[in-house]
């Protein structure tokens, strides 16, 4: 019989990470769970165990650490082999604000996260799988990836997720490795939850500005990174889905309507 398929999920101890774990372990791969807090680290690791991954670990990985990175990489090559998936889906949000009010503190750390730290995981684990031939990397952009969101240092880091996404397709493709992305929208995630909770956010007005006029579950997301790095997405590379429940057409044509709006005409 086969040995089950390894995945990685870097950031995968809470929020979309751990719905990612979690849903890939339901379909029996070997899990290896990324993260910096090992305590929810450890508890993701067992949730996929009890999901049904045969074997799930938790490696404690700071993503902002070239040699951390690295050493997650060594430890998945040597106690179970080439993963067939890596998920990169650390990273950090912050307040908006304008461009001109940017800190560059806060810009540097963003950067260091968000863009190198998924660079990082693109070249430990891009090198592994080019060696044995095979893979599927899945890099988690934005909206912020496609709208120009007034988030000044997360905004132009998406971006760039979005183009690193493009360019590693066309490079690892000739070696079997698959290069994808997802951008989720307004996800109902716990810092989100807790957020509405305390009137912080308007739950009513953020599903306004979606097509079907609701939140993405982290589950949504997940099911979306399951299918871009399985073999039903074959023929599938170099693409950035977004998973935004209709954000990205609700906004501009909503706009458009405000200054042209339709006016019904009877039938003839």
């Amino acid at each position: 019989m086969a040995e089950a398929p390894i995945a990685v999920v870097i950031g995968g101890t809470s929020g979309i990470g751990r719905a990612i774990a979690l849903r890939f372990a339901e379909d029996g791969y070997q899990m290896v769970v990324a993260g910096r807090d090992a305590e929810r680290g450890k508890e993701t690791a067992g949730a996929c165990e009890r999901e049904g991954a045969p074997r799930a670990l938790f490696v404690q990985t700071d993503v902002g650490d070239p040699s951390s990175v690295e050493a997650l990489a060594r430890t998945v090559g040597d106690d179970l082999g080439t993963p067939r998936v890596v998920v990169n889906c650390a990273g950090i949000l912050q307040s908006g604000k304008h461009v001109l009010d940017q800190d560059l503190d806060e810009d540097e750390k963003m950067w260091r996260i968000n863009y190198r730290g998924t660079l990082l995981g693109c070249q430990v684990f891009g090198r592994l799988m080019s060696a044995a031939g095979r893979g599927a990397i899945l890099n988690v952009g934005s909206l912020a990836s496609f709208a120009p969101l007034s988030l000044p240092a997360y905004t132009p880091g998406k971006h760039a997720v979005l183009a690193l996404t493009q360019m590693l397709a066309a490079e690892l493709g000739p070696r079997g490795v698959r290069v994808n992305a997802v951008a989720p929208g307004y996800t109902l995630s716990d810092g989100l939850k807790a957020k509405i909770a305390k009137g912080e956010r308007n739950p009513e007005a953020i599903q306004a500005t979606t097509a079907l006029r609701r939140f993405v579950e982290p589950r949504d997301v997940a099911e979306a990174v399951l299918f871009l790095c399985s073999d039903r997405a074959a023929s599938i590379t170099g693409v950035t889905l977004p998973v935004d429940a209709g954000w990205l057409v609700q906004a501009p044509y909503a706009q458009y309507l405000q200054g042209n709006p339709i006016r019904q005409t009877r039938a003839i």
